[in-house]
C-alpha cells in the first residue's frame, strides 16, 4: 500500500506495520513556529480586499520565548485583456507583512477566483516570514503550517530563499500539515492507513521522499502522543531531518487542549488568526471612513450580498 501524493515525482515507500518507526528524545531545540491567517473583507465580482497575518512564535521547550506578528491587506482585480482573457493583479497597502508586489506577481488561478489569489498570497507571506524567522536562530528548526510542497513559481522561489537561509543558520526546516485529504493505492484515507499500523503507539511512517525541484521533501505521518486522536502529515528535507525534528514535536505535543499537536503551532495559529470579529469591525471602520477606490468597492459588493440579507431575516 503506498501514499498517492499527485503530480510530483516521488519515491515512495510502504505503509506497513514494520515501518512504524518509534521517536527519539528531544534535545530542547529552538524551534520557530509559523502560521497565517486571512479573511476577506469586501468582495465583488471583480476584487476582494482582504486582511492577511502572518505570526512567527518562538519556543525553547515548550515556553514561549517570542511572538512577532505582521500583517496588511491585499486588493486583489480581476481585469480582462484585450482577447477577454482574465488576469489577476494585486497591490498591498497599510502591510508591515513581509512580501512586497514583486512576490505576487504572476501569481494564477486556472478556476479564476479572487479568494484562492488571496490565499496563495498570504502562503508566500507564511514562507517570508519563515525566512526572517530563521536569520534569528543560531541552529534550531523552522516549522511551517502545511507542507513545503511549491504550487506555483512564487511559492518555489520564496521556499528556495527559505532553505538558502536555513542552511545558512544551520535551521532545519520542517511543516505540520493540520489536514491532509491524501489517499493510498487502496482508495483509503492515508491518515487511516497510518494510524492502523501504529497499533496505538506513538511514532510515525516515512511515506515518500519528494525528488523534484517542486517538492524535494521527505513526508511522514506521526503520531506525536500515544494519547491522541489525530495523526498529522509532517515533513523535513531529509528522512534525517525528520529523525531530528519529529521529537522536538513530540515533546511539544502533549497540550490538554490538543494532545498530539504541536504546543508551538497551537499559538502561532492563535496569534495569525483573523477571526470572523475582527474582519467585522475591520469592514465596520472601512464602512465608516471609505472615500474614492474603496466606495466604489463597496458599492459592487452588493452584486453579490443579497443572500446574506436573506439569511439574516
Amino acid at each position: 500500500m503506498l501514499a498517492l501524493l499527485g503530480t510530483a515525482a516521488y519515491r515512495l515507500h510502504e505503509i506497513t506495520a514494520a515501518g512504524w518507526m518509534p521517536i527519539g528524545e528531544a534535545k530542547g531545540g529552538k524551534i520557530a513556529f509559523v502560521d497565517g491567517g486571512n479573511s476577506p473583507i469586501i468582495k465583488t465580482p471583480a476584487a476582494e480586499l482582504q486582511r492577511i497575518r502572518t505570526a512567527a512564535v518562538a519556543t525553547s521547550g515548550k515556553k514561549l520565548t517570542e511572538v512577532a506578528q505582521k500583517e496588511g491587506y491585499i486588493l486583489a482585480r480581476l481585469q480582462p485583456d484585450s482577447s477577454g482573457k482574465l488576469h489577476f493583479n494585486a497591490k498591498l497597502t497599510d502591510s508591515t507583512l513581509e512580501i512586497g508586489s514583486s512576490d505576487i506577481e504572476g501569481i494564477s488561478s486556472k478556476e479564476n477566483e479572487l479568494t484562492k489569489f488571496c490565499e496563495a498570497a498570504r502562503r508566500i507571506a507564511e514562507i517570508k516570514t519563515a525566512e526572517s524567522a530563521v536569520k534569528k536562530l543560531d541552529g534550531g528548526f523552522a516549522v511551517l503550517d502545511g507542507t513545503l510542497e511549491a504550487f506555483s513559481e512564487n511559492e518555489k522561489k520564496a521556499l528556495e530563499g527559505l532553505f538558502s537561509a536555513a542552511a545558512e543558520k544551520d535551521v532545519i526546516i520542517g511543516a505540520v500539515a493540520k489536514t491532509c485529504s491524501l489517499l493510498t493505492s487502496n482508495g483509503e484515507p492515508l491518515i487511516e492507513a497510518a494510524e492502523r499500523t501504529s497499533s496505538g503507539k506513538d511514532g510515525y511512517v516515512l511515506v515518500a521522499e519528494g525528488i523534484s525541484e517542486r517538492h524535494n521533501a521527505a513526508v511522514a505521518v506521526a503520531k506525536l502522543n500515544k494519547s491522541a486522536n489525530y495523526l498529522f502529515r509532517v515533513e523535513a528535507a531529509t528522512a534525517e531531518d525528520l529523525k531530528k525534528l519529529l521529537p522536538e514535536l513530540k515533546s511539544q505535543s502533549n497540550d490538554l487542549a490538543f494532545p498530539g499537536y504541536p504546543y508551538g503551532l497551537i499559538m502561532a495559529d492563535r496569534f495569525a488568526r483573523v477571526s470572523d470579529n475582527d474582519a467585522d469591525v475591520t469592514k465596520a471602520k472601512i464602512r465608516a471612513t471609505a472615500d474614492g477606490e474603496t466606495r466604489k468597492l463597496l458599492q459592487s459588493e452588493k452584486a453579490l450580498d443579497a443572500h446574506s440579507i436573506l439569511d439574516s431575516m
